[in-house]
């Protein structure tokens, strides 16, 4: 929803970057993609697979990915992706989840074969269009 990412914008905009064309010199380029993240602490109720009580684990998140059609393709999204990542590790996240829809066959080939995302959960009518999801994640330690 639209909370979600003004709550991420507002509480971690050093994890939500914009991406411009390199030959628009204007003072304000129009932005041709973005990515929308967060770092919570992992969830107690979820098996992380990693075992320390004396601080959480950190679970960064993948709220949004979006590149401009015309720019698709152009290696825009796995740089923005792999951008987060590094950031997301370096802030000491053990993985990185996120949600996209089952029919999204680019999105899966890119989260799955580029970065090495899993496939954790099935989730059954996610979307409000009752699109299925997967739910992905990345472990990073």
């Amino acid at each position: 929803s639209v909370f979600t990412y003004r709550y991420s914008l507002n509480r971690f905009p050093h994890l939500c970057i914009f991406a411009v064309p390199d030959d628009d010199l204007s003072e304000n380029p129009e932005p041709i993609g973005c990515v929308v993240c967060k770092i919570d602490p992992e969830d107690e109720n979820t098996d992380s697979g990693v075992i320390n009580s004396d601080e959480p684990n950190l679970c960064g998140y993948i709220g949004m990915l979006a590149v401009d059609t015309s720019y698709r393709r152009s290696g825009i999204g796995s740089a923005l992706v792999q951008r987060v990542v590094r950031k997301m590790k370096d802030l000491g996240c053990a993985s990185i989840i996120l949600e996209t829809e089952v029919s999204n066959k680019a999105a899966m080939r890119l989260y799955e074969e580029r970065f090495g995302f899993m496939r954790e959960e099935f989730l059954s009518r996610y979307y409000l269009n009752n699109g299925d999801a997967y739910r992905l994640r990345l472990w990073l330690k």
